[in-house]
């Protein structure tokens, strides 16, 4: 009889089970319609009451007249705005530690060190944001690869959209060194680099000419800028000052490397040096400035989005989480918007050109057919203070709802009132 108990009990609890996992697991519709109120496309005109149709997390198309198969889930939004969601293209966030106390480790990867449960992840989703590149911090010399990651999943590995991307190169200098010392270092690196190659491809021609087998591979240490020297890994070179703005050209165009500048608030003064060399960047988080005229003597507002707009640079905008309204980058764009800058082209600097600088352009970005189905509901303009992330959907999975964002009720509930004592006289 007691065998017989435990057989039924064992059995109850693996049907359980089994009900549970099934009910966790939300189905993945391999065809969906959704009918939207307003689609941002960024690649084109915005729809009015449009329909974007779905087939295995793919755009197959988009428009006011695109006619539903009778077997696909249809998604009323005719009451939101669905647009790309947000690319950020450079970031330090969601790591255990942004740098090593060692300069000089290109060979070193953020797939490493990306920490799935940080609020960073959670909060980004909450803010729209669908992809990043996580690359090491400014504190170094040679950083080490990022990683461009999608903001959901409990491992890295879940959360993996190119796990080879962008080496960091920094220009401010690391520890006590200065910036002739820093400099200095750099090139005695690339000339023990071109020194190593060049004695690396004596050893392999020899090694032809005598007709023996060359297996020898490149030092894993020094792969990452050899990748870099072949253009299959982008420089993403930090400038500090404006100083440093040329001294990033120089190594740019000496070494013919694939690069994005990242830079701080006094870059704006080289703007112009570079637009002329057409090289991509990603503005420093904080957007306005005040400085003193020193002709003057009086305090002069700086437009950072505006004076490279003004000269023709593209850029894409970072955040900064440690400041309530520079946390978002709708709220950068709408800063940019505000003081004169195209709302198309500060749309591309959170969406498009982001996901353009980090490589993922063919899948994110913008809405057109054969793009990935990845999606923002929002529930008025994204450039509206007022606006709210309502869902996410990534490769035609909604991945988020802010209905069942437990943490968010908690911080909008309404406070407990404090009931006053009663008066006992």
């Amino acid at each position: 009889m007691k065998s017989k108990f435990y057989i039924a009990l064992i059995a109850m609890f693996l049907a359980a089970s089994v009900i549970n996992a099934s009910a966790r697991a939300a189905p993945v519709r391999k065809k969906l319609a959704i009918k939207a109120g307003s689609i941002i496309t960024i690649s084109g005109a915005d729809i009015r009451n449009g329909t974007i149709l779905i087939e295995d997390g793919i755009i197959k198309a988009v428009g006011k007249k695109v006619e539903i198969p009778w077997d696909a889930f249809v998604i009323e939004a005719k009451d939101r705005v669905v647009m790309p969601g947000f690319v950020l293209a450079h970031t330090s966030s969601g790591l255990d530690r942004a740098n090593e106390n060692i300069p000089e480790v290109p060979f070193l990867s953020t797939f490493d060190s990306i920490d799935p449960v940080s609020f960073y992840f959670e909060d980004s989703l909450r803010d729209g944001v669908v992809a990043m590149l996580v690359l090491p911090g400014n504190n170094t010399l040679l950083g080490g690869t990022g990683t461009v990651v999608k903001p959901h999943g409990r491992t890295v590995e879940a959360m993996l959209i190119k796990r080879y991307t962008g080496l960091k190169i920094s220009l401010r200098p690391a520890g006590n060194t200065s910036r002739m010392g820093h400099m200095q270092r750099f090139r005695r690196y690339m000339s023990d680099l071109k020194d190593y190659l060049e004695e690396y491809e004596q050893r392999k021609a020899d090694a032809k000419e005598e007709k023996k087998p060359f297996d020898e591979e490149i030092d894993i240490r020094k792969q990452p800028m050899v990748d870099l020297l072949n253009k299959k890994l982008t420089a993403f070179i930090y400038c500090d000052r404006a100083v440093d703005v040329p001294k990033a050209i120089k190594i740019h165009e000496t070494h013919k490397f694939n690069t994005v500048l990242v830079l701080s608030t006094d870059c704006y003064k080289a703007a112009g040096l570079i637009a002329q060399k057409k090289l991509p960047v990603i503005l420093p988080s904080q957007l306005i400035i005040w400085e003193t005229n020193e002709e003057t003597n009086e305090e002069e507002m700086k437009v950072i989005p505006m004076i490279f707009h003004k000269a023709g640079v593209k850029f894409a905008f970072q955040t900064d989480t440690s400041q309530y309204g520079s946390r978002y980058l709708w709220y950068q764009a709408a800063t940019a918007v505000s003081h004169g800058m195209k709302r198309t082209e500060a749309l591309k600097s959170i969406t498009l050109y982001p996901a353009q600088f980090i490589g993922v352009d063919d899948r994110l970005g913008s809405i057109q057919a054969g793009k990935e189905a990845t999606f923002i509901f929002l529930t008025s303009d994204p450039l509206d203070a007022q606006a709210w992330v309502d869902k996410v959907m990534i490769a035609g999975e909604i991945v988020y709802e802010k209905e069942k964002d437990q943490r968010l009720k908690k911080l909008l509930e309404k406070p407990m009132e404090i009931q006053k004592p009663k008066d006992t006289d």
